[in-house]
């Protein structure tokens, strides 16, 4: 019989849910300092990181930024229940404006929602009425986070 494919969760043991918690922590860590931290050599470190690349489990490395910093400082959730025959148009006008940081189809009344930035109420208002040509919208600012990113792990049966 063939040997299955290694699923994500079977990289999983103790070290592997440690070395998946420290690099969503810090993705910039050298294999050393992850070696340090989890007992191992850092060849053997750099083998369970690219095993956990090649199933999927780590799909990609990307900088955290600032929005504020790039004067993006209004950020909102924009519901839309899109008019009949608008949603593959909506789903390109989402990956094509830059301001559109989410897009994710949902359950229930609405069709989509949408993660969007902005400069200011203007500007803001300006990208609320081009979406509004695909459908009608529900927009909530955020005015805080309270809980951010967080990392992930497997979630117990």
């Amino acid at each position: 019989m063939p040997d299955r494919a290694p699923s994500p969760l079977d990289l999983l043991d103790d070290i592997g849910l440690h070395l998946l918690r420290e690099l969503q922590r810090d993705a910039r860590q050298s294999f050393a300092d992850l070696a340090r931290q989890v007992g191992l050599t850092p060849p053997a470190v750099a083998e369970r990181v690219r095993r956990m690349e090649a199933t999927g489990l780590i799909q990609g490395y990307r900088a955290e930024v600032n929005r504020a910093a790039l004067g993006l400082k209004l950020t909102a959730f924009v519901r839309v229940r899109t008019y009949p025959g608008h949603d593959r148009d909506l789903e390109i006008f989402a990956h094509d404006r830059r301001e559109v940081l989410e897009c994710h189809e949902v359950a229930g009344e609405d069709s989509y929602m949408l993660k969007v930035a902005a400069m200011d109420v203007p500007h803001f208002n300006r990208v609320l009425t081009a979406i509004s040509a695909f459908g009608a919208t529900h927009s909530t600012m955020i005015l805080s986070t309270k809980t951010g990113p967080r990392p992930l792990e497997p979630f117990e049966p």
